[in-house]
């Protein structure tokens, strides 16, 4: 991909096939502590929007959690002098983090506990002060969330970085991709929607509290030691969008679009407005989500290179059904309407939709 400079506030980006690599992040087990997003009731912020004959990355996007802001909002524990680290490096590398695996000790208490630090790229002293003070005022969003499936916020530290570190709890499976991996010939029928009710009944939990997710993908659902899967990373990455601009879409696209709805690939007529992630966004992740459950392995799985997955979305083409018994008619229309575009009559089913069709699939078995 090339960068095209313009006057407007937009970066357009273009295709050159040999930009889009993989990413180089340490392979690990990946922790990310999320910030949360107000929810907007339409998928765009000004105008209407379409694709123009290439694929480009959202512009910045702002996030606007106003509803959730209040005196009386839950501060993060600050946990500095409570957190200990296991090694002198971090044990996995990001495209803008680093994730520390740490021991907590607290009222006679030890855990193992993923510390996500955000690297900085800000020179400007004044400038850092106000994205510090941003990230405080979304991480008391988050640690207001108490969910079963949703990765909870212990608190933060400092001395991981510039910024606030995030604290959270290790989990000891890693992530939906490697889990599924590791496990592709094991995971019995139920296990596989069992984890799926998780992610649904998580997406469901965030969206009734008007929290859109806005990444969701294999590597924001984490397992537990137990199986059981929890959301993280949900709204990060508009934040860091903000934080570091075009360098952050260059090294967070890598792996990403393969989740992703074609909304987020689209811009308007005069380039100038943004997209931002809604829920119908999120539930067409969540058809992903399911796809990669259901067979192990990720959508497009026979499309080796992201720049191959990107030139799909733009053309329209959806990850073919797989030959699995598994996959019935009845599953397979369900992810169907979860990937309706612009266009169908039909809309996208909800969270609570979602949810209630996974648990009407258990009640099957």
């Amino acid at each position: 991909m090339s960068i095209s400079s313009h006057t407007s506030t937009q970066t357009i980006w273009k295709i050159n096939p040999g930009f889009l690599e993989p990413s180089g992040t340490t392979p690990g087990r990946h922790h990310k502590g999320p910030h949360c997003r107000r929810r907007r009731k339409q998928g765009h912020c000004s105008k209407s929007h379409k694709t123009v004959g290439r694929i480009v990355l959202p512009p910045t996007i702002r996030p606007q959690i106003a509803s959730h802001r209040s005196s009386s909002s839950k501060l993060p524990s600050d946990l500095t002098l409570h957190v200990f680290r296991q090694s002198v490096y971090p044990i996995a590398y990001g495209g803008w983090s680093d994730i520390w695996k740490c021991t907590l000790k607290q009222d006679s208490q030890s855990r193992e506990v993923a510390i996500k630090s955000i690297r900085s790229h800000i020179l400007d002293d004044d400038d850092m002060r106000k994205k510090s003070k941003k990230l405080r005022r979304e991480l008391k969003v988050w640690a207001r969330l108490e969910h079963e499936n949703i990765i909870p916020l212990l608190g933060v530290a400092t001395g991981f970085g510039p910024f606030t570190a995030l604290v959270c709890p290790w989990m000891d499976s890693g992530t939906l991709s490697s889990y599924l991996e590791h496990n592709k010939e094991h995971l019995a029928l139920r296990d596989r929607l069992e984890l799926l009710r998780d992610a649904a009944n998580g997406l469901c939990y965030l969206h009734s509290r008007s929290v859109v997710h806005g990444d969701l993908t294999g590597s924001n659902v984490l397992i537990s030691a137990s199986g059981r899967a929890q959301l993280a990373d949900f709204g990060l990455s508009s934040i860091m969008v903000e934080f570091m601009g075009t360098s952050y879409l260059s090294s967070s696209m890598n792996g990403t679009a393969r989740w992703a709805a074609p909304e987020i690939f689209t811009t308007s007529d005069d380039e100038t407005s943004a997209w931002v992630p809604t829920e119908r966004s999120d539930i067409y992740s969540f058809g992903s989500i399911m796809l990669q459950v259901y067979t192990g392995e990720v959508p497009y799985v026979n499309l080796q290179r992201d720049v191959q997955v990107l030139l799909a979305l733009s053309r329209g083409v959806k990850p073919s059904r797989p030959a699995t018994s598994w996959m019935n008619d009845r599953i397979w229309n369900f992810i169907q309407r979860c990937w309706l575009t612009e266009g169908h009559d039909a809309r996208r089913p909800s969270a609570e939709e979602a949810l209630n069709f996974i648990q009407g699939e258990l009640s099957l078995l």
